[in-house]
């Protein structure tokens, strides 16, 4: 279930432009704000409105972010590097990407994502 957002800001037409109020507020929610105003500048629909979406980042970007690197090594010498996710923060993951789902269910999904990607779970 996809989670949308409501935001409501007044432009002129022909006029967006970069800088603030317009380019803080599209900055923080990760919209490209140039291409945004240069967009809306040159497109804009009949009835003067403009339309566009932002997705959740994917589960793979939000694992990215979150997880940690260990570097092991053994008495002989041997160097190897290991990657975590805490469970405290896969559990985010799971109630943020499926906030209606149970967390049994969208924990699965977290873990096989982790497991395809050969990163661990840690207490």
């Amino acid at each position: 279930m996809d989670t949308i957002i409501k935001l409501t800001i007044y432009i002129r037409a022909n006029s967006a432009e970069s800088g603030p109020p317009l380019g803080t507020t599209l900055g923080n929610i990760g919209v490209n704000t140039s291409k945004f105003c240069n967009e809306f500048n040159t497109f804009i629909t009949e009835n003067k409105s403009f339309t566009f979406t932002v997705d959740l980042p994917s589960i793979g970007f939000l694992i990215y972010l979150l997880k940690k690197e260990e570097i092991l090594k053994t008495k002989d010498g041997i160097i190897s590097t290991i990657f975590y996710i805490y469970l405290e923060d896969l559990l985010k993951i799971a109630k943020f990407k499926f906030p209606t789902w149970s967390i049994e269910k969208s924990s699965k999904i977290i873990k096989g994502t982790l497991l395809s990607a050969n990163i661990n779970i840690k207490l």
